[in-house]
Protein backbone atom coordinates (compact mmCIF):
# COMPACT_ATOMS: atom_id res chain seq x y z
CA UNK A 1 0.00 0.00 0.00
CA UNK A 2 3.10 2.01 0.64
CA UNK A 3 4.29 1.92 -2.55
CA UNK A 4 0.65 2.66 -4.13
CA UNK A 5 0.92 5.70 -2.05
CA UNK A 6 4.48 6.76 -3.17
CA UNK A 7 3.50 5.54 -7.19
CA UNK A 8 0.54 8.00 -6.74
CA UNK A 9 2.06 10.95 -5.19
CA UNK A 10 4.95 10.82 -8.07
CA UNK A 11 2.33 10.76 -10.71
CA UNK A 12 0.65 13.62 -8.92
CA UNK A 13 3.95 15.79 -8.75
CA UNK A 14 4.94 15.07 -12.15
CA UNK A 15 4.07 17.67 -14.52
CA UNK A 16 2.06 16.83 -17.75
CA UNK A 17 3.53 17.34 -20.72
CA UNK A 18 0.62 15.65 -22.08
CA UNK A 19 -2.29 13.93 -21.51
CA UNK A 20 -3.03 10.98 -23.28
CA UNK A 21 -6.14 9.53 -24.51
CA UNK A 22 -6.73 5.99 -24.98
CA UNK A 23 -9.16 3.72 -27.68
CA UNK A 24 -10.40 0.57 -25.97
CA UNK A 25 -12.27 -1.84 -28.56
CA UNK A 26 -14.09 -4.74 -27.84
CA UNK A 27 -14.87 -6.57 -31.06
CA UNK A 28 -16.35 -10.05 -32.36
CA UNK A 29 -14.84 -10.50 -35.60
CA UNK A 30 -16.31 -12.77 -37.70
CA UNK A 31 -14.35 -12.89 -40.94
CA UNK A 32 -10.49 -12.36 -39.41
CA UNK A 33 -8.93 -12.56 -43.02
CA UNK A 34 -11.06 -9.51 -44.55
CA UNK A 35 -11.36 -7.65 -41.24
CA UNK A 36 -7.45 -7.51 -41.86
CA UNK A 37 -7.77 -7.23 -45.29
CA UNK A 38 -9.73 -4.10 -45.59
CA UNK A 39 -10.82 -2.78 -42.54
CA UNK A 40 -7.05 -3.38 -40.95
CA UNK A 41 -5.33 -1.77 -44.19
CA UNK A 42 -7.96 1.32 -44.36
CA UNK A 43 -7.64 2.14 -40.45
CA UNK A 44 -3.48 2.01 -40.32
CA UNK A 45 -3.03 5.25 -41.99
CA UNK A 46 -5.24 7.45 -39.92
CA UNK A 47 -4.16 5.96 -36.67
CA UNK A 48 -0.64 6.68 -37.54
CA UNK A 49 -1.45 10.28 -38.77
CA UNK A 50 -2.99 11.11 -36.04
CA UNK A 51 0.05 9.83 -33.83
CA UNK A 52 -1.60 7.01 -32.34
CA UNK A 53 0.37 3.94 -31.29
CA UNK A 54 -1.28 0.21 -31.07
CA UNK A 55 -0.45 -1.10 -27.82
CA UNK A 56 -2.50 -3.73 -27.46
CA UNK A 57 -4.21 -5.88 -30.63
CA UNK A 58 -4.97 -9.25 -29.68
CA UNK A 59 -7.59 -12.11 -29.76
CA UNK A 60 -6.22 -13.28 -26.69
CA UNK A 61 -7.70 -11.84 -23.37
CA UNK A 62 -7.70 -13.34 -19.66
CA UNK A 63 -11.10 -12.58 -18.13
CA UNK A 64 -11.27 -11.94 -14.29
CA UNK A 65 -14.48 -10.71 -14.02
CA UNK A 66 -17.76 -10.18 -16.29
CA UNK A 67 -18.28 -10.81 -19.22
CA UNK A 68 -16.19 -10.31 -22.78
CA UNK A 69 -18.12 -10.66 -25.99
CA UNK A 70 -15.63 -10.18 -28.10
CA UNK A 71 -12.80 -11.81 -29.57
CA UNK A 72 -10.43 -9.11 -30.33
CA UNK A 73 -9.12 -6.71 -28.12
CA UNK A 74 -7.57 -3.38 -28.93
CA UNK A 75 -6.25 -0.18 -27.22
CA UNK A 76 -4.68 2.90 -28.52
CA UNK A 77 -2.79 5.29 -27.28
CA UNK A 78 -3.27 8.51 -28.86
CA UNK A 79 -1.48 11.79 -27.22
CA UNK A 80 -4.34 13.71 -26.45
CA UNK A 81 -8.37 13.79 -27.02
CA UNK A 82 -8.13 15.95 -29.36
CA UNK A 83 -5.61 13.84 -31.98
CA UNK A 84 -8.13 10.46 -31.01
CA UNK A 85 -11.53 12.84 -31.38
CA UNK A 86 -10.90 14.46 -34.38
CA UNK A 87 -7.24 13.59 -35.85
CA UNK A 88 -8.07 10.31 -35.87
CA UNK A 89 -11.85 9.41 -35.36
CA UNK A 90 -13.63 12.10 -37.07
CA UNK A 91 -10.75 11.96 -40.16
CA UNK A 92 -13.25 11.41 -43.19
CA UNK A 93 -10.40 8.82 -44.12
CA UNK A 94 -11.20 7.04 -40.70
CA UNK A 95 -14.84 7.46 -41.40
CA UNK A 96 -14.62 5.68 -44.81
CA UNK A 97 -12.94 2.83 -43.12
CA UNK A 98 -15.95 2.54 -40.43
CA UNK A 99 -18.22 0.48 -42.82
CA UNK A 100 -15.32 -2.40 -43.65
CA UNK A 101 -15.29 -2.80 -39.78
CA UNK A 102 -19.29 -3.34 -39.45
CA UNK A 103 -19.59 -5.79 -42.63
CA UNK A 104 -16.86 -7.98 -40.74
CA UNK A 105 -18.04 -7.38 -36.76
CA UNK A 106 -21.02 -8.07 -35.07
CA UNK A 107 -20.15 -6.41 -31.60
CA UNK A 108 -18.37 -3.25 -31.69
CA UNK A 109 -17.64 -1.76 -27.99
CA UNK A 110 -15.22 1.27 -28.73
CA UNK A 111 -14.77 3.85 -25.72
CA UNK A 112 -12.13 7.04 -25.37
CA UNK A 113 -10.83 7.73 -21.74
CA UNK A 114 -7.87 9.35 -20.83
CA UNK A 115 -4.68 8.59 -18.75
CA UNK A 116 -4.97 8.03 -15.06
CA UNK A 117 -7.38 11.21 -13.22
CA UNK A 118 -6.60 11.13 -9.78
CA UNK A 119 -9.64 11.37 -7.59
CA UNK A 120 -10.35 15.02 -6.48
CA UNK A 121 -9.29 15.98 -3.07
Amino acid sequence: MKNLLAAIALTLATPAVAEPYYLIAQIAVDDFETYMATYGQAALPPIVAAEGKVLVGTPTVDLLEGEWTGNWTVVIEFPSQEAAKNSWYNDPEYQKAIPLRLAVTSVNNLVLAPGFVPPAQ
